[in-house]
């Protein structure tokens, strides 16, 4: 596969693997009801590079590595699950007191959190070494790195276009109304659902 094949590939699966339910997504979304757009843009770019890094070590071999270390894989499950929780809480709190100019929502701080939220996944890293090892296993290095780096774009392209829709929802919508309780109980989900997998 040359590097055309590659971008055109790395695109394509960046678009639909941000699709699925996850923790990015539950955050873009809490963050545009809360009118937070700078912030959700943000949001979507830290998830979409992490999520390239992941592909990048995972054609690299370092997904293999880490998945091939049971201990290693459940830490990182703890730190994520920790670092999901503690900004399912922080949410929680910052929609209750209705702050309607919160601190940190800036592009920077929601890139920052994008990463944090999203990097430390083993199991994301885990699914990229799959799909390394499955669709691409003979990648040379700059292939590897065309794919990751268009996985990010695609990433980035989706995430954009789940915050700019749910922005323009009218802010007295009912199906808004309860978007923060649902975050946090999606949060919660997720955060125990990777440590479930970890563990199992």
């Amino acid at each position: 596969m040359n590097l055309v094949g590659a971008a055109t590939l790395g695109l394509g699966l960046g678009v639909l693997t941000g699709i699925p339910l996850g923790v990015i997504n539950v955050a873009i979304v809490d963050a545009a009801v809360a009118r937070r757009r700078s912030f959700a843009l943000g949001l979507g770019l830290g998830g979409a590079t992490a999520d390239a890094i992941h592909a990048a070590l995972a054609f690299l071999g370092i997904g293999r590595l880490v998945a091939a270390h049971p201990d290693w894989m459940r830490a990182l499950a703890i730190a994520a699950a920790a670092i999901i929780l503690g900004y399912a809480v922080l949410s929680w709190r910052r929609g209750e007191q209705r702050t309607t100019t919160p601190e940190g929502t800036g592009a920077a701080r929601g890139f920052a959190t994008g990463i944090a939220l999203t990097l430390p996944n083993p199991g994301a890293l885990a699914a990229w070494a799959a799909v390394a090892a499955s669709l691409w296993p003979a990648a040379q290095t700059a292939e590897a790195l065309v794919f990751a780096a268009c996985v990010g774009v695609g990433s980035a392209l989706w995430f954009t276009v789940l915050g700019r829709i749910v922005g323009r929802v009218r802010r007295d919508h009912p199906a808004l109304r309860h978007a923060p309780r649902i975050a946090l109980v999606l949060f919660a989900l997720l955060a125990l659902i990777g440590l479930v997998r970890a563990f199992s």
